[in-house]
C-alpha cells in the first residue's frame, strides 16, 4: 500500500544563504486507516530555489519506504554537474556523486534533556566515466552491481544521480517510543585532473560541489508498521 503525502515531515536543510522547510500534510482519513503491507511516503516534488550565482546541486524526490522488515530511503540529486564539470567529464575525467546518510535516534533522559545518538553514518558513491573513443558513458552504482552503459549524457547523469532503497533501519533497531531521523547531503567529489588537463582546467583543480543538508523525520506510521510484522 502506498501513502501519498503532499509534504514530508520536517524537511529541513541549512544553507549559507537561505533556509527552507516543509511540513507533513496528511488527511484524517489516512491517519485513521491502518497501514497494510509495504508502504511508501513521498516528499513533494517542489524543487528547492536555486541560487543564480553558484547554481548548487540539491536533493529531491524523497521516498521513505517500509518493506522486508526494514525502512529505506530513495532520492535524486538535481543539478549535480555544472558546465565546467560536464566539460571535464566529456574530456575523459571521471566524476563521482556521493551521498552521505546519517541516521540518529532522538530520546529524552530523566531530566527531559533531548539528545541524539547516531545509529549509522554511511557514504554511497556513484561513478560516471566517459570513453571518448567509444562515445559511451559507464555508470557504476555499486561494486556488487554490473556497470550500466549508455550513449546519452542525460541518461547517464540521471542514473548516476539516483539513489534507490538505501537501508536506514532494520526491525531489530526500532524501539517503541523513540523518534528517528535521517540527515543526508550530496557532494560532487574534488576533481583530480590528469596532468595534460591541469593547464586547461586550472580553476577546477580543487573543485567540489555540495548540497545543503536535509533532515527528515522517519514517520511513526512506518515504524509502527514494521514493529507489527
Amino acid at each position: 500500500m502506498r501513502v501519498n503525502i503532499k509534504k514530508l515531515s520536517n524537511l529541513r536543510h541549512h544553507a549559507w544563504h537561505a533556509r527552507f522547510a516543509a511540513v507533513i500534510l496528511i488527511s484524517s482519513l489516512l491517519l485513521s486507516a491502518p497501514l497494510l503491507g509495504n508502504s511508501k511516503l513521498y516528499a513533494a516534488n517542489k524543487k528547492q530555489v536555486e541560487f543564480v550565482a553558484d547554481n548548487p546541486p540539491y536533493l529531491e524526490d524523497f521516498v521513505i519506504s517500509s518493506e522486508d522488515d526494514k525502512i529505506s530511503l530513495s532520492l535524486s540529486v538535481a543539478n549535480p554537474f555544472d558546465l565546467e564539470i560536464k566539460s571535464l567529464l566529456l574530456n575523459g575525467v571521471s566524476q563521482k556523486i556521493s551521498l552521505n546518510v546519517e541516521v540518529s535516534v532522538n530520546s529524552f533522559n530523566l531530566y527531559l534533556v533531548k539528545f541524539d545518538r547516531t545509529l549509522s553514518d554511511n557514504t554511497y558513491i556513484h561513478n560516471i566515466d566517459y570513453d571518448n573513443l567509444k562515445k559511451v558513458f559507464t555508470i557504476t552504482t555499486s561494486p556488487d552491481k554490473k556497470p550500466i552503459e549508455t550513449d546519452s549524457y542525460k541518461k547517464a547523469v540521471e542514473i548516476a544521480s539516483t539513489f534507490k532503497e538505501i537501508t536506514l533501519l532494520h526491525k531489530n533497531q526500532i524501539e517503541i517510543g523513540r523518534f528517528y531521523q535521517v540527515e543526508t547531503q550530496t557532494e560532487i567529489r574534488e576533481v583530480s585532473l590528469p596532468f595534460h588537463l591541469e593547464y586547461l582546467f586550472f580553476f577546477l583543480s580543487a573543485w567540489d560541489r555540495k548540497s545543503n543538508s536535509y533532515t527528515l523525520d522517519i514517520p511513526n506510521q512506518l515504524l509502527t508498521e514494521i514493529l507489527k510484522r
